[in-house]
């Protein structure tokens, strides 16, 4: 089972990740934000509430009570890895 052990923003909407099986990388949430139809996610477009990340759960969450699936969060590195 992956887990988020360790996260650090990086620039408005990139968040660098680290998984307990020694992956890591970064996640631009930008796109992800604007395409999710949910409220409560596009809440996380106001730059001041996305800065609240933290690791918990062993995965990224936030002051409005959102989090990801570490699951899908290393999905989303490994997409990225296989664009570059």
């Amino acid at each position: 089972m992956v887990r988020v052990i360790n996260a650090e923003l990086k620039n408005d909407y990139e968040i660098y990740v680290e998984f307990n099986n020694g992956e890591k990388g970064t996640i631009d949430f930008k796109k992800i934000l604007e395409e999710d139809h949910r409220a409560v996610i596009r809440e996380l477009l106001n730059k001041d509430l996305f800065k609240t990340v933290k690791v918990d759960l062993h995965t990224l969450c936030w002051d409005n009570e959102v989090d990801f699936a570490p699951d899908y969060l290393y999905e989303q590195i490994k997409i990225k890895e296989k664009v570059a």
